[in-house]
């Protein structure tokens, strides 16, 4: 005799298809404002870290927590809430999400101290990890079968774009007033959310979900990857042989097997499995995380350039970005049009390729930047960065979600954002070491050198030295101020600054390599026969009659 938690929850009832298909513009608008929130915020404090180490009085290292906290707790909660949205309902999530997003972002923007700040941030992550997985599943729900593959697109895109436009967006925020603003101006835009989801949205639920709560796995995939982010957190301050570094690696190795495990075996696993089974779903992911890893890293990388090597202001940094996103914005109703018409697969590929051409380019960078010449050097690479972006990253997103079933879609949006996350986590910690292990290697010449300029200008070399370190770490934002070098010291930055930037180049070239992994992977999302054909027999259950 079945228990309650082995049968499904018969009295959850789904408002028809075709309702939902005739008022998707109220109710996909209403959630594009939470992923595009959750997605913005990831990126939009990227560009204030120096704003926050002069005005909240912290080090480097501490300030960057800022960042790490929203990224952790968004990435733990992804693949949990999802599936819980499946099962208890997605409009209850999408509320609660939005109402802990809303109150996080008021927490920061009154935050007097970084640790009260990095506190607000980790709140805020929260929310964003419970807003996330709604985005594609509310597109697979709301979009009829023919126009799936757009709606996919369409917020893929979205996510890429608010990514990108987020240190031109920061950048402008902190002109304007200063670095709280970042925060308070999500406070009316979440509490109309609320209030329209409210009005405009229905529930829906995953009508085959058991209504038991897989706590193990829960708790075993949460610890997993916090684990896991915080050990590349972590990595390049303490260095990648650290014993702390080296038991959180193994640590997320025996929590993730724990995990499969749960799923595996257990009464009421959290991925059900004919998700997990899915080869398609599978190598969707696999390119996700590392397009993400390539692109999401390489973007960290132009902050750091514009900013720390080429000494631009936030605003400034963020204008320079921004031909990317444009680019990106520019490109994607190609992936729009061809979505649902032509194999994911054979979209994503040239458009993966497009964008690793685009970050070769910018390893061509020049160390400095004194006239508007060297700005162009790197611009036909941002150009192309971002017309693949358009089109590569909708378009994996597409080859995933159409890889399973529609009342699916909250566990699978939950996979494949966490996909995206962890890739953003892993981009930034190996291109970061990139750089740095870049810039050691190139250490010894640098110092005979300044050594050799140090002589001529009758200087200890001990105090040659300071200067390289010094500028060094201007060079890679380790500085809370940035020295104004004249005579000799000027000459020593000049130096330093080929210096790093060989370290960046090769971070680029990094992030290149990266998106041909991916490439590699997203070759796979071909549907197979089996595939195929229940691909059309979805799209005609799913049809609305006439």
């Amino acid at each position: 005799m079945p228990t309650p938690t082995d049968v499904p929850a018969r009295r959850l009832v789904n408002p028809p298809a075709a309702w939902l298909h005739a008022h998707r513009r109220s109710i996909f608008g209403v959630m594009l404002v939470g992923w595009a929130m959750s997605m913005l915020d990831a990126s939009i404090v990227n560009i204030a870290i120096p704003e926050l180490q002069r005005r909240l009085e912290a080090d480097v290292a501490t300030a960057s927590w800022v960042i790490n906290a929203y990224n952790i707790a968004f990435a733990v909660l992804l693949v949990p809430m999802g599936r819980l949205a499946d099962q208890f309902g997605r409009r209850r999530m999408f509320v609660a999400g939005m109402a802990v997003f809303t109150a996080g972002s008021a927490l920061c923007a009154a935050s007097p101290t970084i640790g009260t700040l990095i506190a607000a941030r980790a709140i805020q992550g929260v929310g964003a990890g419970m807003l996330a997985p709604l985005g594609f599943a509310m597109a697979v729900l709301v979009f009829p079968p023919e126009r799936r593959g757009f709606g996919l697109s369409l917020i893929a895109v979205a996510a890429l774009v608010a990514n990108a436009s987020g240190p031109l967006l920061g950048g402008a925020l902190i002109a304007l007033a200063g670095w709280w603003l970042l925060f308070l101006v999500n406070v009316p835009v979440g509490i109309a959310a609320i209030v329209l989801a409210r009005r405009w949205w229905p529930e829906t639920f995953d009508p085959d979900a058991r209504r038991g709560i897989d706590w193990l796995g829960m708790a075993l995939l949460a610890s997993c990857v916090g684990c896991l982010v915080f050990a590349l957190v972590q990595a390049n301050g303490r260095g990648w042989t650290d014993v702390l570094v080296l038991w959180l690696l193994q640590l997320s190795l025996i929590l993730g097997a724990g995990f499969w495990a749960s799923q595996r075996f257990g009464r009421v696993p959290m991925l059900p499995p004919d998700l997990v089974g899915e080869r398609r779903f599978r190598s969707a992911n696999l390119a996700m995380l590392l397009f993400a890893a390539g692109f999401m890293g390489a973007l960290l990388m132009l902050s750091l350039v514009f900013i720390d090597l080429w000494g631009y202001t936030p605003l400034e940094a963020g204008l320079a970005i921004t031909p990317m996103p444009v680019a990106g914005l520019i490109a994607w109703p190609i992936a729009g049009r061809t979505a649902g018409r032509v194999p994911a697969q054979k979209v994503a590929v040239p458009a993966l390729a497009v964008v690793a051409a685009g970050l070769v380019w910018l390893s061509l960078l020049p160390a400095t930047a004194g006239a508007a010449v060297d700005y162009l050097v790197v611009l036909p690479g941002l150009i192309l960065a971002g017309l693949g972006m358009g089109v590569a990253f909708p378009s994996i997103n597409v080859g995933a979600m159409s890889a399973v079933p529609p009342p699916r879609a909250g566990a699978a949006s939950g996979v494949l954002n966490t996909a995206r996350q962890l890739g953003g986590a892993l981009g930034v910690a190996l291109l970061v070491a990139v750089v740095l292990g870049v810039g050691a290697i190139f250490a010894p010449s640098l110092r005979a050198d300044v050594e050799d300029l140090a002589r001529s200008y009758a200087i200890p070399n001990e105090r040659a030295h300071e200067t390289i370190e010094r500028t060094l770490r201007d060079f890679y934002g380790q500085s809370p101020e940035r020295l104004d070098p004249i005579g000799f010291d000027e000459r020593v930055a000049d130096r330093a600054a080929q210096t790093a930037r060989e370290g960046y180049a090769w971070a680029f070239r990094g992030a290149a390599v990266l998106t041909l992994l991916a490439l590699w992977s997203a070759r796979r999302m071909a549907p197979a026969g089996a595939g195929a054909r229940r691909d059309r027999a979805l799209a005609a259950r799913d049809r609305p009659a006439l």
